[in-house]
């Protein structure tokens, strides 16, 4: 018993040294809120700051769905003079986070509709689709059963509150929302290297906050 109980005391001593010596991320996105994602991750609350824009990387902001208001422009209105004036550093920093930015989304589109993240986003659109026959809206379009189909996002005011009410009354937002800040998280973790590179340009970026500067509409993070 006693060599068991030394033999078991060395094994943990060694598996926690092991834990303890493993170096730290300088970033450790799996513990960030969701909707602080492109603040902390994409850097994009600086951005605003230094070009005076709505924060860009919206669509990284995870919430539950959204049918009755449009989604804010995924590039906040950042760009063009604004940035052009803040200098080549500043630019190409911000195309590093825009590229790294767009690789994560399209990764993540690609996820959630391939496979089993498909097969659950349908099983959580039927939950919607039975609420909103109860409430007396019915498939308009071919195929099978789908938002689509049903018309949700062709401007129907009515029919877009009543899916607005099912989601919200229903687990159809909650396991949404669920899903794709898990599916986010995963694709996140592919690139953790990067990441950390990310996470270091926040002073090369602060280093270009001006008073008196304003928006300009261009697509951020791409030449003029």
């Amino acid at each position: 018993m006693g060599v068991t109980r030394f033999v078991l005391s060395a094994l943990l001593i060694s598996v926690s040294g092991c834990a303890a010596s493993k170096p730290a991320t300088d970033f450790t996105y799996q513990d960030v809120p969701a909707e602080h994602i492109a603040d902390r991750i994409f850097l994009a609350d600086t951005i605003a700051e230094v070009e005076r824009c709505e924060a860009p990387f919206a669509d990284v902001r995870v919430v539950r769905p959204n049918f009755v208001s449009p989604p804010p422009p995924v590039d906040g209105g950042c760009g063009g003079k604004a940035r052009a004036a803040a200098g080549p550093e500043y630019v190409d920093a911000v195309s590093r986070i825009t590229a790294l930015h767009d690789t994560v989304v399209t990764e993540w589109n690609a996820r959630l509709k391939a496979g089993p993240e498909a097969a659950e986003t349908r099983a959580a659109e039927v939950t919607l689709l039975r609420c909103l026959e109860r409430a007396g809206f019915t498939q308009r379009g071919p195929g099978d059963p789908s938002l689509e189909s049903y018309g949700i996002g062709s401007g129907d005011v009515a029919l877009n509150n009543a899916a607005q009410k099912c989601s919200d009354l229903s687990d159809y937002g909650y396991r949404i929302a669920s899903q794709r800040i898990r599916t986010l998280r995963s694709v996140l973790g592919r690139h953790e290297a990067e990441i950390t590179e990310i996470a270091k340009l926040r002073p090369v970026l602060a280093r270009h906050v001006r008073p008196g500067d304003g928006p300009d509409g261009a697509r951020f993070g791409l030449p003029q």
